[in-house]
């Protein structure tokens, strides 16, 4: 082992090695068809991992444009709830100064907090899809009507 450390060792073996043309270029060629072969094989894992990197990158693309295209539908209903909401609102405030009865304010109140309400379960799926996040599930309904107060 030690041999192979010396310089001396070397430039021996190199000039037997090229003393020998009938040895010496057939090896050459031997290596070189070895290293074309093996840069080869490794260009091709290469290539094939890069497909799968390639496949799975337009899965995750498919997936990004479906939650893109559901953004845009629950935005839509985000905004009529929310158009929904404002004349819901302006009625409110027309029935207040025209000193309304109690039982048609309450109406008209309980009909703005079930539009609020939907409006925020819509503005918070459209987040949700859009931030990626699962859906969360809210267990409420719509508020009970207090006429009878």
């Amino acid at each position: 082992m030690d041999k192979l450390l010396e310089p001396g060792f070397w430039v021996t073996s190199w000039k037997t090695f090229s003393s020998a043309p009938e040895i010496a270029i057939p090896l050459l060629i031997l290596v070189g068809v070895v290293v074309w072969w093996i840069r080869g094989v490794v260009s091709g894992r290469e290539i094939s991992g890069q497909k799968e990197q390639m496949g799975s990158l337009k899965e995750q693309a498919d997936v990004l444009n479906q939650r893109r295209l559901l953004a845009i539908e629950q935005l839509t209903v985000v905004k009529k709830n929310e158009e929904t909401l404002r004349a819901e609102v302006a009625a409110l405030k027309k029935k207040i100064p025209k000193g309304a009865r109690h039982n048609e304010l309450a109406t008209s109140v309980v009909a703005v907090t079930n539009t609020m309400t939907k409006l925020s379960a819509a503005n918070e799926r459209l987040q949700r899809t859009i931030t990626g996040y699962p859906p969360r599930v809210v267990i409420s309904g719509p508020v009970e009507s207090n006429a009878g107060l």
